[in-house]
């Protein structure tokens, strides 16, 4: 079993840390070295145990429903505890190997209602968090933004950078951003990832970890509303930690989740970011990507960026004018995602269908350099056989893609010293 003890404060109540024990059989699971821990702009020190609680179970949980124990805590919001089960329930559909008799034992229920109405979105900078933006502008929404998620919560160039483009957005109301600051990510250790074949944040986590961060904000300001903007839409059907299903089960207090663009294609998503910016003058810098080689918005260059340039490109617009710098070799780029030895998953297949459905019903895409050279690779692209690449050797790339996972996760240091020459040379 896991029984949190108590939960401290520190940094002027902005800061708590969640204390637990565990048992000796399920210690290789979690971080020694660190305690989970969020950290808040505002003191939240005085706000319900039972609010507070809920960041700390939403991430253990998940955990405790694969390897199978028991979690105890003092009190929970009811509403919450209900959620937990739901989720459960939905995840196993995707995930039969979650063991269902997992319990969790709260000393006491509290019933919170939450006193104002006011809405908030989960605010990444990328394509889906800013189209939704540019739909619930008139909501005035709260922007929450999570150092620990995309970011790593030891990278304060890339926190600094990310902050900095929030105040140069022009669309953004200031007076509504929202930073959180969390360990989400590596409390727990890379046993945790092979529970379901490496991409534990992916696969379950991200959705009702980042949503459960704005329960001591909802107290605060009165947040009965949020938003996380879609990733796929009805026509992907595998497990994922962000669905409509998923989002919309995370509840607390007289709160509601809304997955918000769950009907729209990435590609109507850009449509939408290039009309908003057709009618109102005010052009986006996305921040799709978070490679090592960025040095802007995005580094333009991997099948992120590729597929959301590709995306500006064929409603005709620049894709330098939305955070990006397209690179000479655009298309060879893409060609390279189809080549013999390729090999695909469902979910990109799809994202690289969408874009390929979209070239085929239209004439022209917006030209980068030459018109001739660039329509002859056009056509190409629709004319590719995407399906031919999809979960090929899938086995044989599961096992590598775990080894690898397992040599990065035990030597650390090793492999950001890797890092840092790569980007040398």
């Amino acid at each position: 079993m896991l029984t949190l003890d108590t939960i401290v404060y520190s940094n002027e109540g902005k800061r708590m840390t969640y204390q637990y024990t565990y048992d000796k059989s399920i210690a290789h699971y979690f971080n020694k070295k660190e305690a989970y821990y969020v950290e808040y702009d505002d003191p939240i020190s005085s706000l319900p145990e039972s609010i507070n609680v809920i960041p700390f179970l939403a991430n253990i949980m998940p955990i405790a429903w694969f390897v199978g124990f028991d979690v105890y805590v003092n009190e929970l919001d009811e509403t919450f505890y209900q959620s937990l089960q739901n989720l459960k329930e939905e995840f196993a559909i995707h995930f039969p190997q979650i063991k269902t008799d997992t319990k969790l034992h709260v000393a006491k229920m509290v019933a919170n209602v939450l006193p104002k109405e006011d809405c908030a979105l989960l605010f990444s900078g990328g394509l889906d968090a800013f189209e939704s933006l540019t739909r619930n502008l008139d909501k005035n929404p709260y922007l929450i933004s999570v150092l620990g998620a995309d970011i790593a919560v030891d990278d304060q160039k890339r926190w600094h950078d990310f902050k900095r483009f929030n105040q140069e957005e022009t669309i953004i109301n200031k007076d509504r951003l929202c930073y959180v600051a969390s360990n989400l990510r590596t409390f727990y250790t890379y046993e945790v990832d092979l529970l379901v074949g490496v991409g534990w944040w992916g696969k379950i986590q991200h959705g009702m970890a980042l949503l459960s961060l704005i329960a001591p904000l909802s107290a605060l300001h009165g947040i009965t509303t949020t938003m996380i903007a879609s990733s796929n839409t009805i026509e992907v059907n595998f497990g994922w930690g962000s669905t409509s299903e998923t989002d919309e089960k995370v509840r607390w207090a007289n709160q509601k989740v809304i997955h918000d663009g769950f009907h729209l294609r990435r590609t109507q998503k850009i449509e939408n970011i290039v009309a908003f910016a057709r009618k109102t003058g005010q052009q986006v810098k996305l921040r799709v990507c978070y490679s090592e080689w960025r040095k802007g918005y995005n580094c333009s260059r991997c099948t992120k960026c590729q597929r959301t340039m590709l995306g500006f490109i064929l409603e005709g617009a620049n894709p330098n004018d939305y955070g990006f710098e397209a690179p000479k070799d655009f298309y060879e780029l893409i060609f390279k995602n189809f080549e013999k030895d390729s090999v695909m998953t469902i979910g990109v297949k799809y994202e690289w269908q969408c874009l390929q459905d979209k070239a085929k019903q239209i004439q022209q895409p917006f030209i980068i350099n030459e018109v001739a050279t660039e329509m002859a690779k056009f056509n190409t692209f629709v004319n590719l056989d995407i399906d031919g690449v999809v979960n090929k050797n899938q086995a044989k790339l599961q096992k590598s893609k775990e080894w690898k996972f397992v040599i990065i996760s035990k030597f650390p240091k090793l492999f950001n010293f890797y890092l840092k020459l790569r980007q040398k040379i």
